[in-house]
């Protein structure tokens, strides 16, 4: 489906609902659909149908119509052939000025989509056992969504191999004394979504270096989250976090001399290599679609060395928006074997230590929370 969208319009008058239209042929294989009359009845809009083509042209001629970008082939392909160009920056800061603050509609939704969340999160946790697969632990997070009649946010990433940060599948076995990482949320039946990550020993108890670098993590998340107030560039947030993870690295042995200092030289990135979190919504990585022109306000790049340049958003936090906190801390074999980025931290590493952590496959540990401001 796709909506034209008159300027000035009140919300009624002034907009078109274009859709796929139903063949006979499809109630077949899809049961009965609702008709225009029906979508009509439920958004108040005038409906039409996509492969009409003829008034879609006749619409946009001469208007300067403009195609927001979504993830779906079919209508931009439509959107060309009846000469609708994609939306540039102008045409896009609406749409992002609207997306960016949640009301109380959009949070009601995205409040379901947690708590179904939790629950899928709790279930996956009494999964784990020793012997088991991360297949195992993935059906009981997706058992309890279908229950709801929710779908994931996004594919679940539930692994062993936590240093990986988008891994895929789930083949792998859940060994005595390995971590497992569970980063997974639920999407409402709107669409709005949530995303949440925790790490459970399989054992059910941790050893003594896990638990170390699991409360550092701990208290970067709740740093964090607490410094998410109206007003407080996210990017600040991000490098709070990172001062915290230092103080915690130093802590556990693997990083040396002072936290904030460290942090200032960036040797965070060796462990935690990412952003601190992102925008969320109708997509679990809000408007990613869009750029850096959604993530990024006015007048600010994104950085370009490593670590910082995967910062996915730097704004300052404003009353409605919803972003997440995920620090984490990774021992990655992908980093450690890469000397651009382990040469101008020797001096503040325990290598020992890092490449004794490396040889017993510790993976990597991420706390993420959803965040209301």
């Amino acid at each position: 489906a796709a909506m034209l969208i008159e300027p000035d319009n009140d919300g009624e008058s002034g907009c078109v609902l274009f859709r796929e239209p139903a063949g006979p042929d499809d109630e077949v294989w899809l049961g009965p659909t609702p008709t225009d009359a029906n979508l009509a009845g439920y958004s108040g809009l005038p409906v039409s149908a996509v492969r009409d083509l003829d008034r879609l042209m006749t619409s946009v001629s001469g208007r300067g119509a403009v195609f927001a970008p979504v993830v779906c082939p079919h209508a931009r392909e439509t959107a060309r052939r009846c000469g609708i160009a994609d939306a540039g920056p102008d045409d896009l800061l609406p749409i992002i000025l609207l997306r960016l603050r949640k009301d109380e509609h959009e949070l009601a939704a995205m409040r379901r989509a947690a708590k179904v969340t939790i629950e899928a999160h709790a279930a996956s946790a009494r999964a784990i056992r020793p012997g088991r697969i991360e297949a195992d632990v993935a059906a009981a997070f997706h058992a309890v969504l279908t229950a709801h009649q929710h779908q994931p946010s996004f594919n679940p990433i539930i692994s062993v191999r936590g240093e990986v940060l988008h891994c895929s599948g789930y083949p792998n076995r859940l060994d005595d004394g390995a971590l497992l990482l569970i980063d997974a949320g639920s999407e409402e039946p709107g669409g709005y979504a949530c995303d949440v990550t925790r790490v459970y020993p399989v054992s059910g108890r941790f050893t003594p270096e896990q638990r170390a670098v699991y409360d550092a993590v701990h208290r970067a998340m709740s740093a964090g989250v607490a410094a998410c107030t109206v007003g407080t560039r996210y990017r600040d947030v991000h490098f709070l976090t990172a001062k915290v993870l230092c103080e915690g690295l130093v802590a556990a042995g693997l990083l040396k001399g002072d936290p904030v200092s460290l942090a200032d030289r960036r040797a965070h990135t060796l462990f935690f290599t990412h952003g601190v979190g992102h925008l969320i919504g109708l997509d679990v990585h809000d408007m990613e679609d869009f750029g850096d022109l959604a993530g990024y306000a006015p007048g600010r790049q994104r950085p370009t060395e490593f670590g910082s340049k995967f910062l996915r958003l730097d704004r300052d936090l404003e009353p409605g928006m919803c972003v997440t906190i995920e620090p984490g801390v990774y021992l990655s074999p992908a980093i450690w074997k890469r000397s651009d980025l382990v040469s101008p931290f020797r001096d503040v590493v325990n290598l020992p230590q890092v490449e004794a952590l490396l040889a017993r496959h510790f993976g990597g540990i991420r706390l993420e929370q959803t965040v209301h401001i």
